[in-house]
């Protein structure tokens, strides 16, 4: 597969050229602003084109969207509407509005659509699904960073910046891999930026129903942290870094009958494979393109609802 990348940006040079050569594809395409300005080197001999030209060249057989949050949806309609699959950098929509329309141009294109969340695939997280904590009941989860300068995407709220759409989202997303129920926003207590016009942080309570509560902070004005911990009625689970692991990382539990140490100790370490977990989801995302398969937003309808739900709270 010949993929097209719009914009230059840095997840893209770091993690997405990477995971596309490795899943034996390439890259054939970048598209810029302006075209003029050329690509990092990385990127080999690629074509550097206008956004217009990418979508509309032959050659390009799928998309993959690191622009900008408030420009996910727009770009991936003209991708889908110009004929290419999409896969776009997370979260897809800032509102229930864009998530509407680009469904409509799902529907209507017969295209799919993959909203970017590398972290379904890492192998981890299938871990922490089936391991037996008893009936799940609370899941504590962290992501937060140090400050971005100022002229950074992040600190832009017209541009979906802030700790909410960028970071909550993975934390959010752990309650919807973990619990079943819909999740519903119960509580939200936000701190402002002093000179820019997004939260710095953000703390939420989720209910998932049938007593499955997700607690939650994202915060752009912390140390860089992530954790997530699952606990049940007979043990508990935890993932040491559950959003961007290195290539080998490890996860705890303790079970109340299989524990040794009791409950209260470090519990049992287990040590996953090394993977690329970006490399994992282009090489679904081909595979659904292949098969035809149907797009499924169904999370991504609940990641914006909640999401935007907090930012406007």
């Amino acid at each position: 597969m010949r993929f097209g990348i719009l914009g230059d940006a840095k997840i893209a040079r770091e993690k997405l050229l990477p995971a596309i050569r490795g899943a034996g594809h390439e890259v054939t395409h970048i598209g810029r602003r302006d075209a003029s300005a050329g690509a990092d080197p990385i990127w080999g001999d690629v074509t550097v084109c206008s956004y217009d030209d990418l979508l509309a060249s032959a050659e390009v057989d799928a998309i993959y969207n690191p622009l900008p949050n408030h420009l996910h949806v727009p770009m991936a309609i003209r991708a889908l509407e110009a004929g290419k699959p999409v896969l776009s950098e997370k979260p897809l929509a800032l509102s229930l509005d864009e998530l509407d329309a680009v469904e409509a141009a799902m529907a209507s294109t017969g295209h799919y659509l993959y909203d970017g969340y590398m972290v379904r695939y890492h192998p981890q997280w299938d871990w922490i699904r089936d391991i037996d904590v008893g009936r799940r009941k609370q899941i504590s989860a962290h992501f937060s960073y140090p400050p971005q300068p100022t002229g950074n995407i992040r600190n832009v709220a017209a541009w979906g910046g802030g700790p909410i759409w960028d970071i909550g989202c993975y934390c959010l997303m752990s309650g919807l891999m973990l619990f079943d129920g819909t999740p519903e926003l119960v509580s939200v207590i936000k701190e402002a930026e002093d000179t820019l016009d997004v939260e710095k942080s953000a703390t939420a309570i989720i209910d998932f129903g049938d007593g499955q509560v997700l607690h939650f902070t994202c915060s752009s004005g912390s140390s860089l942290c992530q954790s997530v911990q699952l606990v049940g009625t007979d043990g508990w689970a935890r993932l040491d870094v559950p959003f961007n692991p290195p290539p080998v990382t490890t996860g705890r539990w303790a079970h109340r009958d299989q524990t040794p140490g009791g409950m209260l100790g470090l519990g049992v370490e287990i040590t996953f494979e090394a993977c690329d977990q970006y490399q994992l989801m282009v090489e679904d995302f081909a595979s659904a393109v292949a098969e035809g398969r149907q797009t499924d937003l169904e999370q991504s309808r609940h990641l914006t609802r909640i999401l935007g739900a907090m930012v406007a709270a």
